[in-house]
């Protein structure tokens, strides 16, 4: 027969796994609401409410966890180590982890009262410091648990760990971002690696040598007339290089893809005789445009050029 002792551990053990794994399960439906996967198919209030009370329901078994430790006759959990953390002198560390982890999940938890008056943007940051004490409170059942002997426990508490970390690093921002850009320079090198094919119908004589070097080039239809794709990837560059070596009628031209144009120089303007050189290639280097030539004026002479009085009098 199991002692008092015992049996108030076992419970504890118990309603502490419980707890832990509702929180798990908290925590990876607030990455569902944050990313917006199955809404289509769940309202958005349904999911809300469902990460809601699992998060609750979870917290309140961890509250009953901890002060169950007090009903242990002898046991190495005093009343002040429930709220001040690294205080007990059987287990500082573990402990006291699962204590910051505890008021962490409790802080953010009453930060939903105060959402509106600490806005949106503020409210989010400050949960996502249930990321971290997730974390912490893998640490303390891994420290502090007793029952994490067996490779089935320590197994599935290692699991829900490395599941929750992975998702949230996959789903960040950041690495959405960087996934992205390097997608752009992968498809940006792919298209530089490519080449365009280009054959002139007027030369082509249907010879089908082109065909017989690159079959996944170019084909000789029935009707006479030639297919061919007119964008190679690099790993068919050289079957095309070699149809165009036979080709007897040299009516195929290789072209490569460019990634990087430079455009020429701007023509230089005349510039007026009265303005200063330097002024207008500094205009010019901060992409203004220089001052034009203003006309030129027109100076009478008395040789008889046409020019006239007011009065029509030469």
């Amino acid at each position: 027969m199991r002692s008092a002792q015992e049996s108030v551990h076992l419970i504890a053990a118990t309603v502490g796994f419980i707890s832990f794994f509702l929180l798990w399960l908290a925590v990876l439906s607030g990455l569902v609401l944050r990313n917006g996967w199955a809404l289509t198919r769940i309202r958005h209030s349904t999911a809300h409410a469902t990460h809601s009370t699992i998060a609750l329901l979870g917290l309140c078994l961890a509250l009953v966890h901890g002060f169950a430790q007090l009903a242990s006759p002898g046991g190495p959990v005093r009343l002040v180590d429930q709220f001040i953390p690294f205080l007990n002198p059987t287990d500082p560390i573990g402990i006291g982890v699962g204590v910051v982890a505890l008021e962490l999940m409790l802080a953010t938890t009453l930060s939903v009262l105060i959402q509106r008056r600490l806005g949106y943007a503020r409210w989010r940051a400050l949960h996502a410091l249930t990321y971290v004490a997730f974390m912490l409170l893998v640490a303390h059942v891994l420290i502090s648990g007793s029952d994490v002997g067996p490779p089935v426990v320590w197994g599935s508490v290692l699991v829900a760990w490395l599941s929750t970390v992975a998702l949230w690093i996959t789903t960040t921002p950041w690495i959405g971002d960087l996934r992205r850009d390097l997608g752009d320079r992968f498809a940006s090198r792919r298209r530089g690696q490519e080449i365009t094919v280009n054959v002139d119908a007027n030369r082509c004589a249907r010879f089908g040598f082109c065909e017989h070097e690159a079959p996944d080039v170019f084909t000789l239809r029935g009707d006479g007339r030639l297919a061919y794709k007119a964008m190679v990837p690099a790993d068919q560059t050289n079957a095309v290089i070699r149809a165009v070596e036979v080709c007897p009628a040299r009516a195929i031209t290789l072209n490569r893809v460019p990634t990087t144009v430079l455009t020429p120089l701007p023509v230089d303007l005349d510039l007026d005789p009265d303005t200063d050189p330097e002024d207008d290639r500094r205009s010019t280097r901060v992409g203004r445009r220089p001052r034009p030539r203003p006309a030129p004026r027109s100076v009478p002479s008395g040789s008889g050029t046409g020019v006239h009085r007011r009065d029509g009098a030469p």
